[in-house]
Formats: C-alpha cells, sequence, structure tokens
C-alpha cells in the first residue's frame, strides 16, 4: 500500500520516504502554502423552498432581522488540507479585519452571493467544548464565530437553508502566515518534527487521523481574507451554524438541530457518493 502525499502530488511507497521528501521540500511548500489563498473547494447548491417561521418540535426558525452564529472555522482540528489551527491563530488578523468581512456563499465574492455585508456580519473567537458543536470529542476548540444578521438583500438560497436549519457547514478563505511541520518519526533526522508532532497532538481532537497520516502542518497565524462560506461539505467538518449566541454565557451553548432527520440523511448519502476529496 502506497501513501499519497497531497503536497507533493505524489505516492511514496513508505511513510519514512515521503517524510524524507516533506522535509526536503519544506521551504518550498511553506512558501507555496502562504503564497496561497485557501478556502474549501465550492460545490454549487440550491435549495429553494419558501421561507417559513413555523414552528417544528418546538423549534422556532429564525426570519429577517434575526441573527445566526455560523461557526467559519475551529482549531485542534486537523482538516483535509493536513493543517491543525493552533489556538490563537486569528488573533491579529481578526482586529485588521474588523468591518470588513462577508458571509458569502461557496467563497464566491461577486453580487448576489452574499449572505451578509460587512455591516452585518461581526467577526469573534469563542472558547467552546466540542460537545457543543455537535462534535464527539473532549476538550476545548477556538472557534471563529461571524455573528450575522439576516437581511432580505442575503442570497436567497442560502437564506432559505439557513432559516430552515439545512445542515451546513462553513469555511474560511485566509492566508497562513506562520507554521510548522509535524513529523512522527523519531529518528535523529526528524527531531526537530518529532518534537512537534507529538507537542501538538495532545490538542488535537481527531488524534487517530493524525496518528494514521503520520505528519500534519501547525498553523500558528493565519489572516483573514476578506470572507467566510456557507458551503455544503468544509475542509473541516467541524463548522456548523449556531441559532443561539454562543458568547451569551447564561444561554446553554449548543447546536441547533435540523428542521428534519431526513435532511441529515440525504446530506451523508451524497457525501458518502463523492468520488473525490475536497481540499
Amino acid at each position: 500500500m502506497g501513501f499519497i502525499c497531497k503536497e507533493l502530488k505524489q505516492e511514496f511507497g513508505t511513510k519514512k520516504e515521503m517524510f524524507k521528501a516533506l522535509k526536503e521540500q519544506k521551504e518550498h511548500i511553506v512558501a507555496l502554502k502562504k503564497a496561497a489563498i485557501k478556502f474549501t473547494d465550492p460545490i454549487g447548491y440550491a435549495i429553494r423552498e419558501s421561507i417559513s417561521t413555523k414552528e417544528d418540535n418546538g423549534v422556532k426558525t429564525v426570519g429577517i432581522g434575526d441573527y445566526v452564529f455560523p461557526v467559519i472555522n475551529t482549531t485542534n482540528f486537523l482538516d483535509s488540507h493536513s493543517d491543525v489551527h493552533i489556538d490563537g491563530i486569528w488573533d491579529v488578523s481578526i482586529k485588521d479585519q474588523k468591518g470588513k468581512i462577508y458571509y458569502i456563499i461557496n467563497h464566491d465574492l461577486e453580487l448576489g452571493k452574499v449572505i451578509a455585508f460587512p455591516g452585518n456580519v461581526e467577526a469573534y473567537v469563542k472558547t467552546l467544548e466540542w460537545s457543543e458543536l455537535g462534535q464527539p470529542y473532549s476538550g476545548k476548540t477556538q472557534a471563529l464565530i461571524f455573528k450575522t444578521k439576516l437581511t432580505e438583500s442575503a442570497n436567497k438560497d442560502a437564506l432559505n437553508a439557513i432559516v430552515n436549519r439545512e445542515p451546513l457547514e462553513n469555511s474560511v478563505r485566509m492566508r497562513y502566515i506562520s507554521m510548522t511541520l509535524c513529523i512522527d518519526d523519531s529518528s535523529d533526522e526528524f527531531k526537530q518534527e518529532y518534537e512537534n508532532f507529538y507537542k501538538y497532538l495532545a490538542i488535537i481532537a481527531n488524534k487517530d487521523k493524525a496518528l494514521e497520516q503520520g505528519y500534519f502542518w501547525a498553523i500558528t497565524e493565519a489572516a483573514i481574507h476578506k470572507e467566510g462560506s456557507a458551503v455544503l461539505f468544509g475542509s473541516n467538518e467541524a463548522t456548523p451554524i449556531l441559532y443561539t449566541d454562543p458568547s451569551d454565557d447564561s444561554q446553554e451553548n449548543k447546536i441547533d438541530p435540523p428542521l428534519s432527520s431526513q435532511k441529515v440523511e440525504a446530506k451523508e448519502s451524497v457525501k458518502a457518493s463523492l468520488k473525490f476529496n475536497l481540499i
């Protein structure tokens, strides 16, 4: 069985060979990662249902003028880019981008694809338990939240999906500033990378994935680039839309259920049928 390295777009016979190639090409890979604007590959969708304010199983839907709280990114999670965002990653950028951030669909920065303009988006970071995001992990994460006001100018497909609590995920458009290569190999040639691996492994929610892959990049600083997006499948699946303000400690922070469990099952069916990997 071979080992495929996404960064090098190459298959190796052993993990050791892959690790050597990663270290040899580290400066080149880091330069490319820093130069690229990263986000989940978008998947087009159109959910055309009438906007409703009915109650379903006691859960009242939101409407125009209400706020929702998309979780745009979470730390301490190994994503499909082979990256683990570390607590504090947004400390600088969130201040620089205040009042400049859009909430859109599928990372499509054009008129008609906007859910909320900067005047209706407030970005902040909140430490949450994984269970508050509907995830089966123990421990905590720093969640990048966009407090978003729903208005009539919002993209109608996205608005319908949010109002009807479709099981959407979120994704951030970003640029990497600082990162560290982490490799699970105790050989002398990987001494620093091995120390890095176990320095960060303890905080990673999906540790099994990190151990199986054998390496990851610890991202210690990144810059938000203009927007965060609602998507069907993000590179980080622990990014739901919350319907109560997680910054309000008087409320129980938890992920609100979709209005129909059948919609969740349908999403998983579609996800399982995809023949390609999201990056």
